[in-house]
């Protein structure tokens, strides 16, 4: 179950009925705990998972899911700086987390603000691994060429959400919902996806749902 139920929230609001369907997951993280996909497929959606963390993408290997390593930006780059933060023993909403929290392409603005108030209070190790990371419309290129349109985008990518949006033409993959996460609120985010014709439907923390304007839901 993800956080604030968001998963359970959007299945029940926008696709009650709906046995199938195409989820983008950006961030995928761990296959089960805190996805906003799991539930998904286990309706039997189609998912299509993309994370960049070599552990993650183990254990949905593990499970015999597919599982895209990448990271995700606004341009193609091989040899990336990835940062990995382990925060293994931090307690969050009742369980213990791994690498969930800060690992990104960088920690920066509110997410480094908050890292520094943090760490002293916890044992994180830092490590730097190098990725490869690419542009959405290449990933489905590449991966999923059979995909024209896609029901839901999740993305949680610890303050590099829009990056990734940049490199995903919305306009020819008509996404009807987005989950983004938006932990700080920040308004850039709204004004970005308005001008692309997302409203704004509601904040489940630290998500932001938006839905297309046009989409008929």
């Amino acid at each position: 179950m993800a956080e604030s139920n968001v998963d359970l929230i959007v299945r029940e609001h926008f696709f009650k009925n709906a046995d199938k369907g195409i989820f983008l997951e950006v961030g995928a993280a761990h296959p089960d705990w805190l996805s906003v996909s799991a539930s998904f497929r286990a309706a039997g959606w189609r998912i299509i998972p993309i994370e960049p963390n070599p552990e993650f993408c183990r254990l949905h290997r593990q499970r015999g899911y597919e599982i895209l390593e990448y990271a995700c930006g606004d341009h193609d780059q091989d040899d990336v700086s990835f940062t990995v933060v382990d925060t293994s023993g931090v307690i969050y909403d009742g369980a213990p987390i791994t690498y969930e929290s800060y690992s990104s392409l960088g920690m920066r603005g509110d997410y480094l603000k908050q890292f520094h108030r943090d760490a002293p209070v916890g044992n994180y190790k830092i490590m730097p691994i190098s990725v490869k990371m690419r542009r959405l419309d290449g990933i489905l290129a590449a991966h999923a060429a059979d995909v024209t349109q896609i029901d839901i985008v999740s993305v949680d990518v610890e303050g590099w959400e829009l990056e990734v949006m940049k490199g995903l033409d919305m306009d020819r993959f008509k996404p009807k919902v987005l989950v983004i996460e938006n932990l700080f609120n920040a308004s850039e985010y709204r004004e970005f996806f308005a001008e692309r014709g997302y409203q704004l439907w509601n904040c489940l923390a630290p998500n932001d749902i938006y839905v297309r304007t046009d989409a008929a839901l």
